[in-house]
């Protein structure tokens, strides 16, 4: 994919992810940006060659909770 339409994808799976977040976890629109951002998953997220945005958001989002609340950062063998 080139650069300008990763550059578009990225920010709406982030807004999906973060939409999420504030829903399921009760976080502040602040608090699911710093939530996503300092996360392994994000570093992945934000590099179109791991091809990590093609996940769904829950998927995103269920795997940052991994990360984030037991320290298990892996991804799916699947998609």
């Amino acid at each position: 994919m080139d650069k300008k339409k990763f550059e578009a994808i990225l920010p709406l799976k982030v807004q999906s992810v973060v939409k999420l977040m504030i829903e399921r976890k009760g976080f502040s629109f602040r608090e699911s940006l710093r939530y996503l951002y300092t996360s392994k998953l994000y570093h992945m997220l934000e590099r179109e060659e791991t091809k990590v945005w093609h996940y769904s958001p829950m998927l995103l989002l269920e795997l940052v909770e991994k990360e984030k609340d037991q320290g298990i950062f892996e991804l799916p063998d699947y998609v």
